[in-house]
């Protein structure tokens, strides 16, 4: 069955007036079948086949001159082709009122992003899709599974097909990471020892980065973690959320949060493959707040750069601080149902910010409506949208 994506009507729209379009994000989160859907007369062009993308990179200008009568081209996994955006980059300034004549897809966010920057600055419009919502499969008609999404993730392919088995899917998936794209990104050596860094990383998920302990756990130097982290961030599969500051400076010198992009990739790391296996499991706080945060990421005003989390020297912690429309949210993730209100840090840290603040507790609560409080309001973002 086909699950609608929020971004589909931004990204329609936005052809209407840009020569071209860029839709990043891993593997499977459904790019290509989202813009198939979109533009069905598109003509549909793969690199992810080897002799087509050999041919795309040694010879860009012919590969894209048989494309001169085609009205629309769709370009996927471009990022086999780098020596494609200086030639796109011509062919677009030859007509820059061609208006939605190149449809670009990628995996690798960050080494695509700087061959984008350099050839295709100002000339294509960006978006990065990531997995399932909550919001999109409550829309979906998913309702009664969605504290499933805690553990199978939101990979359009496990919800799309009953038969599908989550297990094997990311089984499948992280094998392929490991041997195809990561050989693509840096050189590693030992596959066991990368993938002792990305359970590493799941047992720390929502921790902050501590390359020594992370090098003790695998038998590695902690450089060499810093380099495997790094990968792990370029490929898509986690993220690295800075602390909040008002000096942006101090932002980049302190330790990240780390978080997975996706719930089923974190679970199947750490063996939770059913829903009795997540119950009580010890990592199961961390779990919930690694969802919130996912949640957080795919909202369409949010996004990356606008999260952050709040320590002060004192230890005095707020799992999420979003700097949104002249408002600071507040977000504390918790995972049981019913929370001591004395566990919060709301009154601590509301006071510190001059901005208009809101507080928000993001915690398993049965209801599926918004609860609002004196000091903050009550969601579960399974049951129903943050803001």
């Amino acid at each position: 069955m086909w699950i609608p994506r929020s971004l589909s009507d931004k990204i329609s729209a936005v052809l209407e007036t840009r020569p071209a379009l860029l839709l990043t994000g891993v593997r499977q989160s459904g790019k290509s079948s989202l813009l198939r859907r979109l533009f069905p007369n598109s003509e549909y062009v793969t690199l992810d086949r080897i002799a087509v993308a050999q041919s795309a990179q040694e010879n860009p200008e012919s590969f894209l001159r048989q494309f001169d009568a085609t009205p629309q081209v769709t370009l996927d996994e471009i990022q086999y082709a780098p020596n494609l955006f200086r030639e796109l980059k011509i062919r677009i300034d030859a007509d820059r009122g061609q208006f939605g004549k190149w449809i670009l897809t990628g995996s690798q966010y960050f080494s695509l992003m700087k061959d984008v920057s350099e050839s295709l600055a100002g000339r294509v419009s960006i978006f990065h899709l990531q997995t399932l919502s909550a919001g999109e499969l409550r829309h979906s008609g998913f309702f009664p599974l969605l504290d499933d999404l805690l553990w199978r993730g939101g990979y359009p392919e496990i919800w799309a097909y009953e038969t599908i088995d989550a297990a094997q899917f990311y089984d499948d998936y992280i094998q392929t990471y490991l041997e195809r794209d990561l050989r693509q990104i840096i050189n590693v050596s030992n596959l066991l020892d990368f993938q002792r860094i990305m359970r590493s990383c799941a047992i720390r998920a929502g921790q902050l980065v501590n390359f020594a302990e992370m090098a003790k756990d695998v038998g590695v130097s902690a450089k060499t973690v810093k380099s495997w982290i790094n990968t792990l961030e370029t490929s898509g599969l986690i993220h690295l959320l800075p602390p909040y500051s008002a000096n942006l400076g101090k932002r980049l010198i302190k330790s990240p949060k780390l978080f997975f992009a996706d719930q089923g990739i974190l679970c199947n790391l750490l063996n939770i493959r059913t829903p009795k296996a997540l119950e009580g499991h010890i990592h199961e706080g961390s779990i919930w707040e690694n969802f919130v945060f996912t949640e957080l990421l795919k909202h369409p005003e949010v996004g990356k750069k606008n999260i952050f989390f709040y320590r002060d020297q004192n230890n005095v912690e707020i799992d999420f601080l979003i700097e949104m429309n002249n408002t600071i949210y507040l977000i504390e993730a918790k995972s049981s149902e019913r929370i001591d209100p004395k566990k919060l840090n709301f009154r601590k840290v509301s006071p510190l910010f001059a901005a208009t603040t809101r507080n928000i507790l993001a915690c398993r609560t049965p209801e599926t409506l918004r609860i609002p409080r004196k000091d903050y309001d009550v969601v579960n973002p399974l049951k129903h949208a943050i803001f």
